[in-house]
């Protein structure tokens, strides 16, 4: 492990940390808010319509978070990376346009959304949010510094529009809009930054080049979408099964394990760029480089697991300002789905810089399709509980499946 690898990657993982760091403060300073000042229900309501969201999202970024940060690192000229960044955001305000007239009108025309429809519409910003994220670029650049700093400025100025706006049940609509709108507002102004600082003219992509860009990451939009329905489908299950103020309990627990489970991601962001650069030469060195950070990856989950754990009872009252057994609980079976995750550490990073878009794709659709039926018979039996062990069994069949395709492949 040469002293450049490491350094990069203790770069790139310590602003990542720093991102989610930013991100459990707020989340510390601001459930307790909005549980208390909403009450469970609607507490609930919010967090099931941001899940919906979170899941729509991943068909604005179209699987372009998996391999962009490569193909921008393999770029050298500013103009090159430009018509990328051109390709891709162009894209995905198309795709977030698209989705938003859809969204708008099966809340028109249907009960599906029934009784938090004005949450889901106030939540329309988050989709082109998400269209405008430079993290693929940040990534590649090895530059997540500056995403560390527009993450704390937008999450802060989130965090006070919170405290000023949020008083009772009825501002419930508001959570979600500010934070697309904040989100939204912080990457605009990136992008007008970039491209005055660097001399470039921002010109929305023509029709082909969107076509082109479509068909290029069609596999990986799949195994992405795949991947996000694995994650953010349990309040949406769970919404079936228990009622509003349980449903906020679970989500409350569900919360903190969310920001837990973007560690093994960040360990996954931080060396990705090394391994598609030692891919191109060795794989006997890469083998090592991935096993190197394997290995710490896997004691670290555990150990914060653990820590979770035993400190439930204290973590749920801290994020919600009041003592509840049952998130606690909940808690306690959550908190080792970052460890389980982090088993399927090696398997994304060989497929991903070895563009095995394929076995990607095949194999979170497998996952999830033994996923899916898991969470709603242990749901219906066991409610929350039954779906906080349905996830975790489901990130070690993800590990399996992956890794049974991908040794098949070779």
């Amino acid at each position: 492990m040469n002293k450049k690898s490491k350094n990069i990657f203790i770069k790139n993982f310590t602003n990542l940390s720093l991102n989610q760091g930013i991100n459990i403060i707020v989340a510390i300073v601001i459930t307790p808010i909005l549980f208390q000042n909403l009450g469970d229900s609607q507490f609930g309501l919010v967090n099931l319509a941001f899940s919906i969201f979170m899941l729509i999202s991943i068909i604005v970024s179209y699987g372009y978070h998996l391999n962009g940060p490569k193909q921008i690192s393999l770029l050298t000229k500013l103009n090159h990376e430009a018509d990328l960044i051109k390709d891709l955001v162009s894209l995905r305000l198309v795709i977030a346009a698209i989705l938003s007239i859809l969204i708008l009108a099966l809340t028109y025309s249907t009960n599906l959304f029934n009784n938090y429809e004005l949450i889901i519409l106030f939540s329309i910003p988050i989709l082109f949010s998400e269209a405008l994220h430079p993290v693929f670029y940040l990534q590649g650049k090895n530059n997540l510094s500056v995403l560390a700093i527009l993450n704390a400025f937008s999450k802060l100025f989130y965090l006070g529009l919170i405290v000023l706006s949020i008083n009772n049940e009825n501002d419930a609509f508001k959570v979600n809009f500010i934070y697309g709108c904040v989100l939204l507002l912080s990457y605009l102004a990136y992008w007008i930054l970039f491209f005055q600082k660097n001399k470039l003219k921002f010109v929305f992509a023509g029709i082909n080049k969107i076509k082109y860009r479509f068909k290029e990451n069609f596999q990986f939009f799949m195994s992405s979408l795949a991947g996000h329905i694995s994650i953010h489908s349990g309040l949406i299950i769970l919404k079936l099964f228990v009622n509003d103020s349980e449903l906020g309990k679970f989500a409350l627990a569900n919360r903190i394990a969310f920001l837990l489970r973007m560690i093994p991601v960040f360990i996954i962001q931080s060396v990705l760029q090394n391994a598609s650069k030692i891919n191109h030469n060795n794989s006997f060195k890469l083998n090592n480089y991935l096993n190197y950070y394997f290995k710490r990856g896997l004691i670290i989950t555990f150990l914060i697991g653990l820590f979770f754990t035993v400190f439930s009872k204290w973590i749920i009252l801290i994020f919600s300002g009041q003592e509840i057994i049952y998130s606690n609980q909940i808690l306690s079976l959550l908190s080792f789905i970052p460890f389980m995750a982090m088993l399927n550490f090696k398997n994304i990073l060989l497929i991903l810089v070895n563009e095995k878009k394929e076995i990607l794709n095949n194999a979170t659709w497998i996952s999830l399709f033994i996923m899916l039926p898991l969470a709603f018979v242990l749901s219906f039996y066991y409610k929350g509980f039954g779906l906080a062990v349905a996830l975790l069994i489901s990130e070690i069949i993800n590990f399996l499946i992956h890794y049974i395709l991908l040794k098949n492949d070779k």
